[in-house]
């Protein structure tokens, strides 16, 4: 058997808050050998990603401390390595997939020019416009469609799933011969997900190792030979794959895999049929383009048909699931009906009242009840309020406090998504990718809205939370009567929350129905295309190698 190409024992790391010492990581102990991928699963807030990026020093310190342990990288130590020579490692030769791309791409540079600039800090050797080509090469590779184009723009101008892509391409494009995937694959489309792997899996064969971090257990069923289950920072379960899917030994682990929503589970109970009403939101040939500008004087050579001549209704106490590709229109198509991006074409009826002909005065105090879980929860949130005021900012703007303190009031929308109620007082940084997820959902429930757009609203989160929110908002929607637009790449998600299910393809919707009819009996191509790719984990389908 080979060596083990990274070796962690005993690693211990904490953060110092406000409250006091937090141990995120308690004496953790792993090895991952040349061309093996071990998946690394656990709630939200449990070490994962902390445990990996301490291996290469990438955790903030301060606040953020390495208490003791060792990471040794072919006989190395990357804790105790001058920091000079662990740069020449990062990158090179240990390739970093991070959560959050908006965070981790800077938004002042072109994705062409960052990847060169990655490309000729690793090989200086390489000019430029060779840097450029293997950048280009590489966001084809993982799918950004006009990739000589899409070069030129900015981090801003894709969507999530695109800038992950550009986020995976930057990590895999120098060959690395170890990569750290800290859930990489969350803000792509099933179909897009499958290519990834593949492409990690040719990586795999050429004897790259993979540690693969994710909450997703069909992608770590579909990728991983081993797997390692962590919860409070410890490491509570490990063993192969087909032990820990059929017979886990720990309860927790047993709990992961209950959670799971799947495609082929029963479907559940539906909401009665509503009396013939009106909708409560009416989408009419809508268009949202946005200009594609080149040379000097920026002037428009074209245009992206992010939504092209959309129409659906939403009924009041419903949920319409979108689902496509990434870059298929999904978030502009939700952001264009709350009027975040200026729609080119059409109507947006909501109570019958066109929002797109309203001026931002008379739109005003609707806003209330049109909110949004954004995809991104990172940069949604400010990083300069405490949790207390995020949630209660939009509370205390429309008068909802009902005598009720900011603080009263932010706890128990805090619990009401599975947080401590000691967490008013801190700030988003301060928080794992989920839990910044279930802030943004506290804050969009907490002014009694009716209408939702929840762009992956639940991608960042774990199985467990996972679905104790899509219960909550199940329960939200019953008592409350909201209505939902529910936009997400997990069709078995889709399946549990929704009542119709509405295809995106390229800006236009290419197939709707009933939830249960569309996904037993798919009309298009691309419908069955999307619902093969979804992996079943634990299933008899053959798994990936």
């Amino acid at each position: 058997m080979d060596a083990p190409l990274l070796q962690v024992e005993n690693l211990s790391v904490s953060f110092q808050t406000d409250e006091g010492r937090v141990d995120a990581v308690r004496d953790v102990s792993f090895d991952i050998r040349p061309g093996e991928v071990v998946g690394l699963v656990g709630e939200s807030g449990s070490g994962k990603s902390v445990a990996a990026l301490s291996c290469l020093r990438l955790i903030p310190m301060p606040p953020g401390q390495i208490l003791g342990g060792r990471a040794l990288f072919d006989g190395r130590d990357l804790l105790r390595l001058p920091i000079e020579e662990l740069r020449k490692i990062r990158g090179s030769e240990i390739g970093v997939i991070f959560q959050e791309p908006m965070t981790a791409l800077s938004p002042l540079a072109p994705v062409g020019w960052q990847l060169a600039e990655t490309v000729r800090l690793h090989q200086p050797g390489v000019r430029f416009e060779e840097a450029w080509k293997i950048g280009v090469d590489w966001l084809e590779k993982v799918g950004i469609p006009d990739a000589s184009n899409r070069a030129h723009a900015f981090p801003y101008q894709f969507s999530g799933g695109m800038r992950q892509r550009v986020m995976i391409a930057m990590a895999l494009m120098l060959e690395p011969r170890l990569i750290i995937a800290d859930e990489p694959t969350t803000a792509l489309d099933v179909t897009l997900q499958a290519q990834i792997f593949d492409l990690i899996l040719a990586m795999k064969r050429e004897n790259t190792s993979i540690l693969f971090i994710t909450h997703d257990m069909g992608v770590i069923w579909e990728l991983s030979d081993r797997v390692m289950v962590m919860k409070d920072g410890q490491v509570v379960e490990r063993g192969p794959v087909d032990t820990i899917f059929h017979a886990p030994s720990q309860p927790y682990t047993q709990a992961l895999l209950r959670a799971v929503p799947r495609l082929d589970a029963p479907p559940p109970p539906r909401r009665e049929e509503l009396p013939a009403q009106e909708p409560l939101i009416q989408v009419r040939n809508l268009r949202t383009w946005f200009p594609v500008r080149r040379g000097v004087f920026a002037r428009v050579v074209g245009h992206v048909k992010a939504v092209d001549e959309v129409s659906l209704e939403i009924y009041p106490g419903e949920t319409l699931g979108i689902v496509g590709e990434s870059g298929s229109g999904k978030t502009t198509l939700g952001r264009s009906i709350l009027r975040l991006d200026a729609a080119r074409e059409g109507a947006v009826l909501f109570d019958g009242e066109d929002l797109l002909k309203m001026t931002n005065r008379e739109l005003r105090p609707r806003r209330r009840h049109l909110q949004m879980v954004f995809q991104d929860p990172f940069s949604s949130l400010n990083p300069r309020f405490t949790v207390e005021e995020i949630v209660t900012e939009g509370l205390v703007e429309h008068g909802l406090l009902d005598g009720e303190s900011t603080r009263d009031a932010a706890v128990r929308w805090l619990e009401e998504v599975g947080l401590q109620a000691d967490y008013v007082d801190r700030y988003p940084h301060e928080f794992s990718g989920g839990q910044r997820q279930r802030i943004c959902i506290a804050r969009a429930i907490a002014v009694r809205p009716r209408f939702i757009v929840c762009d992956e609203a639940v991608s960042a989160l774990d199985v467990t939370i996972q679905a104790k929110v899509i219960d909550l908002l199940i329960d939200l929607r019953k008592r409350h009567g909201l209505s939902y637009l529910f936009i997400s790449h997990d069709l078995a998600v889709v399946k549990k929350i929704s009542d119709r299910v509405a295809v995106m393809k390229g800006g236009r919707i290419v197939e709707q129905g009933p939830v249960d009819a569309l996904i037993a009996q798919p009309r298009e191509e691309y419908t069955r295309r999307l619902i093969d790719a979804v992996p079943v984990p634990g299933g008899v389908r053959k798994r990936r190698s």
